[in-house]
Order: structure tokens, then sequence, then C-alpha cells
């Protein structure tokens, strides 16, 4: 019978990073010679540096404790978006991240976060916060693509539709809650 959890070693969790650091470091470099050496009108190594990159901070943010699922979300979302435009860029710009890659990554992440707010209703107060910065940003992204000159109509409508919906649809599940929530908070 144990009496305490098993500890873990800090020494070899920083070892075990420090490894994963450098092998991340020499698969980047041998992709950016590979890529000068055989492709070099072709900048792919560049997404694979991305990659990893959002690999690493994916990694770093998970292993911080006590850390909000909802949190985990926004946080995607916010990378994501960044990485697909970043990628659209690199391999010449065509328009396929405002027009497709984002729309799709907010949609997802909305419904995500209503998804977190059933599933889990007592801790909607928590949640709210990032529901609120995600509708933000899915306002903002959708002022984007309408004042992009390539803008599809759809990506729009499906966008703040789906934005629309999941914030309607979490104010009415835990309302009730939220404003208890809210006005013990507050003392309204």
């Amino acid at each position: 019978m144990k009496l305490y959890p098993d500890i873990i070693n800090i020494k070899k969790s920083y070892m075990l990073i420090k490894i994963l650091s450098l092998i991340s470091l020499v698969v980047m470099f041998i992709c950016v010679l590979i890529n000068e050496i055989f492709t070099p009108n072709i900048k792919w190594s560049f997404l694979v540096i991305l990659g990893i990159i959002y690999c690493w901070i994916t990694t770093l943010y998970s292993i911080r404790k006590n850390v909000n699922i909802a949190s985990h979300v926004l946080l995607h979302t916010i990378i994501a978006i960044i990485l697909v435009y970043l990628i659209d860029r690199i391999i010449g710009y065509r328009g396929w991240s405002i027009n497709i890659g984002v729309p799709i990554i907010i949609g997802v992440s909305n419904i995500a976060m209503l998804i977190l707010t059933i599933v889990s209703r007592k801790k909607y107060f928590k949640y709210s916060i990032y529901q609120i910065m995600l509708s933000i940003l899915s306002i903002a992204v959708i002022i984007l693509l309408i004042t992009s000159a390539k803008y599809k109509i759809i990506s729009v409508s499906i966008t703040s539709a789906i934005s629309l919906i999941t914030l309607i649809i979490s104010i009415v599940l835990c309302g009730k809650d939220f404003k208890e929530k809210l006005s013990r908070v507050f003392h309204i």
C-alpha cells in the first residue's frame, strides 16, 4: 500500500525536455538544409518549422498545472489562426486561410466551447470569460472576412451563425447560474 504518490523526477523531466528541444532544432536545421539543396524555390521547410513550434507551444502550455480547458481552446484557436495564415503566406498567398481555414477554426472552437459548457455547467462562470473572448475573436474574424476583397459569403454566414448560436445556447443553458454567480462576485 502506497501512502504517497510517485514523485516525478524533475531532473529527468528537464533532461527529457532538453533532449527533445535539441532533436527539434536538429530536425528544423536538416529540413532547411534539405529544402535549400533540393527544392530552393519551394519553402516547405518553414511549414515544418511552424509545426514544430506549434507542438512546443502546445506541449509547454499543457505541462502547466491547473490550466483551464477553455483557455486551451482559446489559445489553440489564436495559434491555429496565426499558423494557418502563415502557411498560406509561405506557400504563396491564395486566400484560403481567410476564406476557409479561419472560419473552420472559429466554428470548431465555438462548438468545442459549447460542449465544455454543456458538460460542466458548474464551471460556466470560468468558461464564460473564454466564451466572450472567443465571441469577440469571432466578430473580429467576421469583420476581417467582410472587409477582405476575396471573402466568401458562405464562410461569413456559417462562422457568424455558429458564433451567435453557441453564445445564445450557452447563455440559455447556464444563464441563471451565471447571473447568480455574477451577483455573488460583484455584490449586485
